[in-house]
């Protein structure tokens, strides 16, 4: 137990490193995340994706903010994630309106509303592969809480017309 809390700190410095690097140190901390989620936790900023990283540091990155959001954090994930949706690369911003998808199933309570908020809010952009996303994730979420979140067909059928395909 001490050892893995000694752990992090080098961890975390080695985010600040190249983008090579840091792409290897994110596989490794994705991995440590499978067993010890805890002893990074308290750290989840350092794993915000920047402006100028490539895509492939933004992936791993995103990855680990799912695996360590909890009810302590998820707010913070949930803006961060909102963010990423009004980003160019496509493939990035679908991952990130998945990723808000993943954290309604794996976080129970009260924050599964946030979550859904967050999804709606995306829905209103009108941006076309964000709401075909969106409605993809909600299902996922539909499945999980069957009974509970119906409220929001409504919104859903309303923004149907924006989809072309």
């Amino acid at each position: 137990r001490p050892l893995m809390n000694k752990l992090a700190p080098p961890l975390v410095t080695l985010l600040n490193a190249e983008p090579e690097l840091q792409f290897v140190a994110l596989r490794n901390i994705n991995i440590i995340i499978q067993r010890h989620r805890e002893i990074l936790v308290p750290n989840i900023k350092v794993f915000f994706c920047k402006y100028n990283d490539p895509i492939y540091v933004k992936m791993e990155k995103l990855e680990a903010m799912i695996r360590l959001a909890e009810e302590s954090n998820i707010d913070q994930v949930l803006l961060e994630l909102k963010e990423y949706s009004t980003e160019i690369d496509v493939d990035f911003v679908r991952r990130a309106v998945r990723a808000i998808g993943r954290c309604a199933v794996s976080i129970e309570g009260e924050h599964v509303q946030k979550c859904i908020n967050v999804l709606l809010e995306l829905i209103e952009t009108r941006v076309n592969y964000v709401v075909q996303e969106s409605i993809i994730v909600i299902k996922d979420i539909f499945r999980k809480y069957p009974n509970q979140y119906e409220s929001i067909i409504s919104t859903l059928c309303e923004n149907l017309d924006t989809l072309d395909e």
